[in-house]
């Protein structure tokens, strides 16, 4: 099909120009028209052959991708319309007012396990029904719904009477830049839908979660539905897009499909996601720092002072310490180290390498699971009760006498001086760049040991701002901050 447009535009120009046909006849081979077709030939097959694996991809995840459907009462209905996107563009969508929202998923176990994103079923705790129906037109109600905020998936069991086709997990960690994907998923309530992209980028974080990205087109009712390579195995889950007008435009967000299976194990197996952790604050290390440390490029993370009983104190790890790599693999960012090791083995031990003091060292450390309610041993725990205290509301934050064990945590062994606590948000002190830990060195380039020390570098002179030189993270910096005089 391809050869006759080229065949047509030999016969015009030959036509039109006898002289031309004559000359090109004599300076190409007989054969070349024939090469060509061949290259033609070739590129189609091989174009082909993509098209190929993208259907069979497509046909392996359909059938086990479902739609997801929350709907409201008939009398909530008379009181607003559906909030489902486009509904008015959708005239013949069955009982259009009493739609809440509408998601995406794919069943992952034949009995009737499906998984999704936490967002699409948060709304099943509060009296609205979920409506999960197949691809073949089947409708189930969901029996049951088990939901992680935290990593945005929930796992909905239905009873399903026969074997269900299901998809399975791919390894997420050996998804490559530029590899081709399926977006699989219910936009609009259109139905079933497949996009094709690429995955853009790898390790995005936003809120805190780790993210696969692709080009792939996502739109509002994609959410909760399969990313699936050209074999039909899921990558991750669909779970959110960047855009400006709130639909597609080129960036989508995926949940690693490594992270989905680890959630949705637990949520399926105890109800709940039992993470493990570290126990130290830690914190991104600059580009210049990590030069003169000579590093490498997007390697390391800073460590502040363990926590009391936390695994890094266990393990010997001090404020200070940057960590290079675990059990070898290095870690690129703090963010990234996070998300290592909340899905850590808490059985057994890891080799954590870190540069102390301009040396290498490794410390072994064994991870735990985080209690309920746990959050890191806040610096500020106990510190009032410990010594004198005052607020600020000038600054918007509370000061506190330090301890030799309060400055330990906030990286300032052996120094006494004034800690920063409850900066308020938005306050003078928030905006200047403090935070809570803050441990105040100086004011005006005076040491500070005192509150009365913190009160009279405030009061004393003419000045209307405050020179404060504060340490932070294990980092020293320098702000203003501006101080009311009381008129004589």
């Amino acid at each position: 099909m391809l050869k006759t447009p080229f065949f047509l535009g030999a016969l015009a120009a030959s036509l039109l120009c006898s002289s031309v046909s004559v000359a090109f006849s004599a300076t190409r081979p007989n054969d070349d028209s024939s090469r060509i077709s061949s290259e033609i030939d070739a590129a189609y097959d091989q174009a082909r052959s993509i098209s190929v694996a993208f259907h069979q991809a497509a046909q392996k995840a359909l059938p086990a991708s479902v739609k997801i459907v929350v709907k409201r009462g008939a009398t909530a209905a008379r009181s607003g319309k559906s909030k489902l996107p486009l509904a008015e563009l959708l005239p013949d969508l069955e009982d259009k007012d009493l739609i809440e929202g509408a998601g995406s998923g794919f069943v992952v176990d034949p009995s009737g396990v499906i998984v999704t994103n936490c967002h699409v079923v948060e709304e099943f705790e509060v009296g609205k029904s979920i409506t999960v129906e197949l691809n073949d037109g089947r409708r189930f109600q969901a029996k049951k719904i088990v939901k992680d905020e935290k990593a945005d998936v929930a796992v909905v069991m239905i009873d399903a009477q026969e074997r269900l086709p299901f998809l399975t997990f791919a390894d997420s960690d050996s998804v490559e830049i530029g590899d081709w994907v399926l977006a699989v998923g219910n936009p609009f309530m259109l139905g079933s839908s497949v996009s094709a992209g690429i995955i853009s980028a790898k390790e995005r974080f936003r809120d805190s979660k780790l993210f696969l990205q692709t080009d792939a087109a996502v739109n509002p009712g994609n959410s909760g539905g399969p990313l699936i390579n050209l074999r039909g195995e899921v990558v991750g889950i669909n779970t959110a897009i960047a855009s400006l007008s709130g639909g597609y435009q080129g960036v989508g967000f995926a949940i690693p499909a490594n992270v989905a299976q680890w959630v949705a194990k637990q949520l399926y197996e105890k109800g709940k996601v039992e993470r493990a952790f570290l126990g130290a604050p830690i914190s991104e290390i600059e580009y210049n720092e990590a030069r003169r440390l000579n590093l490498p490029t997007m390697v390391g993370t800073r460590a502040g002072a363990p926590y009391r009983d936390s695994p890094a104190a266990k393990a010997g790890l001090r404020a200070g310490d940057i960590l290079l790599s675990l059990d070898d693999r290095p870690i690129e960012s703090a963010q990234a180290f996070e998300a290592i090791v909340e899905r850590a083995d808490v059985t057994r031990d890891y080799k954590l390498k870190a540069l102390r003091n301009n040396a290498t060292i490794e410390l072994t450390i064994r991870f735990e699971i985080k209690p309920d309610g746990y959050v890191g041993v806040p610096v500020a725990e106990k510190l009032v009760n410990r010594g004198a205290h005052k607020m600020d509301k000038e600054w918007g934050l509370m000061i506190v006498q330090s301890t030799p064990e309060s400055a330990s945590r906030v990286g300032a062994d052996g120094r006494e001086g004034i800690i920063a606590l409850n900066v308020t948000p938005g306050g003078a002190a928030y905006r200047a760049g403090l935070r809570n830990g803050a441990f105040i060195v100086k004011m005006n380039g005076k040491e500070i040991r005192t509150l009365d020390d913190y009160d009279s570098a405030k009061t004393s002179g003419d000045a209307v701002e405050v020179e404060v030189e504060f340490l932070q993270k294990n980092e020293t910096k320098t702000t203003r901050l501006p101080v009311k005089k009381i008129s004589q």
